[in-house]
């Protein structure tokens, strides 16, 4: 039996919930506490991935009408941490939690907020989604 593929607005909450979650992470903190903590850092870096492979998966009809979503950046940047072209920059890394991360709330939360026609839910697709990656809790747990 197969999953029901998760929809545009569970891939949006997702997306806003790890973005949120590296930004908790590093509330306070400098880029050298950034760069020296190896947990930070990789826990960092591994939510921005899940970033990433959440909004990734948004239908094309949403990334279309939000052009001021940075869906490539994000999807190049997990691309770098995963495959660690040229070795991950720390730099690159912290700007993004810093500028784009929560940019990226805001425009979710934009999105979330006023294209409810957009998002409507076929009651086909609805479901308990679990990552594939991490196995984590159901969306309706997590936030």
């Amino acid at each position: 039996m197969s999953k029901a593929k998760p929809t545009d607005k569970q891939l949006l909450e997702v997306t806003k919930w790890f973005s949120e979650q590296v930004i908790s992470f590093n509330h306070g903190k400098s880029f050298l506490d950034f760069q020296n903590d190896v947990q930070l850092n990789l826990a960092s870096t591994m939510a921005i991935m899940q970033v990433a492979e959440s909004s990734k998966d948004v239908s094309d009809e949403v990334k279309e009408r939000y052009t001021n979503f940075p869906w490539r950046k994000i999807v190049g940047l997990r691309n770098v941490i995963a495959h660690n072209y040229d070795g991950v920059s720390m730099d690159i890394v912290w700007g993004a939690i810093n500028k784009h991360l929560p940019e990226v709330i805001k425009i979710i939360d934009d999105i979330l907020e006023n294209d409810s026609e957009l998002l409507e839910l076929d009651a086909k697709t609805v479901n308990r989604y679990t990552f594939k990656t991490y196995h984590l809790l159901p969306l309706e747990r997590m936030i």
